[in-house]
């Protein structure tokens, strides 16, 4: 056998003698660390520091590459030339003879079928139904039929193995990790999972995430047991705690609890203390409590009936107006609440004539109005909250729109006149934000990511707050470079946390709406941030480490803010050679996403997966049927 061709960036590196996790430049002398022992940072290496070298590499590279695509052509035989090709004696006696478990055909159906299963939530039988097998049979006439303990097999071991085997890759070249974690119980048949999805950062600042775990979950679920839980994922993965710059959770105790045992910085879940304060600033108010009774019997009443529902309809013909259902509200997701009054308003006039022909207990004129108000009050919340969902979404976000907010309900108390109901409900929730919210600028993960984030930049902090940014940054920077690892080592003194209010532990859900909506809390942060200018500064000439950061730090600070709707990431992979100090601190701080919603997302899936007719499924294969449908798309099924 043949040893592999060796790559042509050997003809400009050595392998180091006494570290084989490293290799010596010949150009320059100097060794670099080639994690996983791949090449992709002996080629950064030359592409940033030896352009002319790395023009000759790419060019024999590019010349190997068509040699071996002209090879392959003149070998290929078309459709035709295989039509006209005379059968021998043995082929014609083998042609409807059914393939080997071994032959390439059949590994290949074996494995696209696997795939189906898991991303399509499909049930192991479902090789075995009828309809599944002729389709096969006609497609691949001497595809050997296997049954569903095959597949349950092949799926939850050789397919997991495989993807599991690129996770791994993939995390080699993670640098600095953010987590999000969250549990999630089957209520039909009790079956918990416990997620931790990855979120990294690389070098050329593309943003990762990926399903790290979906673990099993038997017993009570104490902060005890999630600690050990986690501790056990990262060791499975080679993950260090130093690595790992946060954790996303939601505010239950026992999730707080089993971070701080497994000694990792942590923070809480955005849009989950969105949701109970805006939750508990409804509720504070019975006439509201009312109104949304009402409106969810009403939806209740036109879900259960098709006749209601037709009657409503031709309603709707007659007024000249589009076919609009009326949406129900869910406790689990505040916004559910907003798309229902939105829709009751659009739908307001077919909705009245038909309560007046039938038993339903209308809504009042006082009723419309409140709704209406309410409607206008939670628009700008419904905008944050799916902008902070999303998964471009930056933790970096949270402190503009934060304060956005809060503005927007200043802007609200001072003009508001009429029904005390609202003016209530508002009162409440300027008290529930300050509450949940009134830290965001003492802690180094919020204010540090928004800084580093050219889209705000120094906008939403005074002088004082951004000289104490300046000087974190540049402990933190001096640390990395005298440790030549991670900002922080073992030993190292960690960011400073800000604890939260363990009150509530309700959890969230964040759902979107179809509908196209004028972004007005983004135009109003746009415009914000295009009233003023930044002020110039000015700094001595020397060649430390420390003034060739503070160098940077000036020369980021004086680039103008680039626009809101563009992407932080791509502006940072632009410009990290020119602030190559403070690439890595930015890839480190705008790695974790703004909320846990990668992990309830996942969980939406899971339910599911536990589809009443089957609810026996074993737990750990349910979650290595997720592990594979989430992860197996990211490397394009190339595992």
């Amino acid at each position: 056998m043949s040893p592999p061709t060796q790559s042509d960036i050997w003809n400009y590196f050595q392998p180091n003698e006494q570290n084989q996790d490293k290799a010596d430049c010949k150009i320059c002398n100097k060794t670099y660390s080639r994690k996983g022992r791949t090449t992709t940072s002996l080629k950064n290496h030359l592409k940033s520091m030896h352009k002319e070298e790395y023009s000759l590499y790419e060019r024999s590279t590019n010349e190997k590459q068509l040699k071996k695509i002209k090879t392959d052509t003149e070998n290929l035989i078309t459709p035709l030339q295989e039509s006209k090709k005379q059968l021998s004696l043995e082929e014609v006696f083998n042609r409807d003879k059914k393939w080997d478990n071994n032959n390439y055909n059949s590994k290949k159906i074996d494995k696209l079928i696997g795939e189906m299963i898991a991303l399509q939530n499909l049930p192991f039988n479902f090789v075995e139904g009828l309809g599944f097998r002729r389709l096969i049979k006609e497609l691949a006439p001497r595809y050997n039929f296997r049954g569903r303990n095959f597949f349950s097999d092949f799926v939850c071991t050789e397919l997991y193995s495989k993807v599991a085997e690129k996770v791994k890759e993939l995390i080699e070249n993670f640098d600095y990790i953010s987590f999000t974690s969250d549990i999630w119980t089957d209520p039909s048949s009790n079956a918990s999972l416990l997620s931790l999805t990855c979120h990294s950062i690389v070098e050329n600042f593309v943003r990762s995430s990926i399903i790290l775990k979906c673990e099993t979950f038997d017993g009570r679920h104490t902060g005890d047991i999630i600690s050990d839980k986690f501790n056990i994922m990262l060791s499975e993965w080679n993950i260090k705690k130093e690595q790992v710059h946060c954790l996303i959770r939601d505010e239950g105790s026992n999730m707080k609890r089993a971070v701080r045992l497994a000694s990792l910085n942590d923070i809480d879940c955005t849009v989950h203390k969105m949701q109970l304060a805006i939750r508990n600033s409804l509720d504070s108010q019975e006439t509201i409590k009312i109104i949304k009774q009402k409106c969810k019997r009403i939806s209740t009443h036109f879900n259960h009936s098709t006749i209601a529902q037709k009657q409503l309809q031709a309603i709707q013909v007659r007024l000249n107006q589009p076919h609009l259902k009326v949406f129900q509200d869910c406790i689990t997701r505040w916004n559910t609440t907003f798309y229902m009054f939105e829709r009751f308003l659009k739908v307001k006039d077919a909705l009245s004539l038909y309560m007046n022909d039938s038993e339903i207990n209308p809504i009042l004129p006082e009723e419309w109005k409140i709704i209406e108000r309410l409607t206008e009050l939670l628009k700008p919340f419904e905008e944050a909250t799916r902008e902070l969902s999303s998964s471009h979404a930056l933790i970096s976000s949270i402190i503009p729109i934060i304060q956005m907010l809060e503005k927007k309900v200043d802007d609200y108390l001072t003009r508001l006149q009429d029904f005390e109901t609202i003016r209530q409900v508002v009162t409440t929730l300027k008290s529930e934000f300050s509450t949940k919210f009134s830290n965001l600028v003492e802690n180094n993960l919020y204010v540090i990511a928004t800084y580093l984030d050219p889209r705000y930049k120094h906008k939403f902090f005074t002088p004082v707050t951004e000289e104490k940014i300046k000087e974190d940054i540049l402990v933190m920077s001096m640390i990395n470079t005298e440790t030549d690892s991670s900002f922080f080592p073992e030993g190292a003194k960690r960011i400073r946390m800000t604890d939260s209010s363990e009150k509530d532990t309700e959890r969230l859900g964040p759902g979107t709406s179809g509908l196209v909506r004028n972004p007005c809390l983004k135009n109003d942060l746009a415009r914000m941030l295009d009233s003023s200018e930044d002020e110039s500064e000015e700094t001595q000439e020397n060649d430390s480490p420390e003034a060739m950061l503070k160098k940077q730090l000036l020369t980021y600070r004086l680039k103008k803010r680039v626009n809101v709707d563009d992407n932080p990431l791509q502006w940072w992979s632009v410009h990290r050679d020119e602030l190559n100090l403070l690439s890595p601190m930015a890839r480190r701080f705008l790695s974790a996403p703004p909320a846990s919603v990668p992990s309830e997302q996942l969980f939406s899936s899971a339910g599911l997966i536990y589809e009443p007719l089957r609810n026996r499924l074993d737990p750990e294969k349910a979650a290595k049927l997720l592990f594979i449908k989430y992860n197996a798309p990211i490397f394009n099924f190339n595992y």
